[in-house]
């Protein structure tokens, strides 16, 4: 390695001046070349890309919406509960055998936080607490526990969700 390295420099120092510059501007722009074939193209292409599969789900989103509108329509809520989001909350999940902690959510809503909770009961409170209450799941974060539970951290809203901002 070290004689290869030899033979370059030594064909370097017979190089004259402006050979030396000439050179070293050719590396440069090769270089320069190269970062915009290998980096910055694949980049803007994946970033093409991106944007292309989130137009497409928007569009995927908006079908879904209005046939949801068609088969189920928003309807107003079947009882209207006198006791406040909060304890009618806490009240169903404990009818259902599960432990909520409720927190003040992101957007002014009311958040939830529930540690093992049982996949198909919690779903099945939601759903009721939707039906039964028209409070609606204004986010949900799942996460699968090893023992086949959930780790549930989402907000709820009466009556509607205040918009993302």
């Amino acid at each position: 390695m070290t004689a290869l390295l030899a033979r370059a420099h030594g064909w370097w120092d017979g190089r004259t001046a402006r050979e030396r510059r000439l050179l070293t501007v050719m590396a440069v722009l090769v270089a320069a070349v190269l970062v915009w074939l290998l980096v910055v193209r694949p980049v803007q292409a994946w970033q093409a890309g991106a944007a292309d599969r989130r137009f497409e789900a928007e569009q995927t989103l908006a079908e879904v919406r209005s046939g949801l509108r068609i088969v189920a329509p928003e309807t107003a809520p079947a009882v209207v509960s006198t006791e406040g989001l909060e304890p009618l909350v806490r009240r169903t999940a404990e009818t259902a055998g599960l432990t909520v902690v409720t927190t003040m959510a992101r957007g002014g809503g009311l958040g939830i936080q529930m540690s093992q909770a049982p996949g198909r009961e919690t779903f099945a409170w939601l759903a009721a607490l939707e039906a039964d209450h028209g409070i609606k799941v204004c986010s949900l974060g799942v996460m699968e526990n090893a023992d086949a539970t959930l780790n549930i951290d989402g907000a709820l809203g009466q009556g509607g969700c205040a918009p993302a901002g």
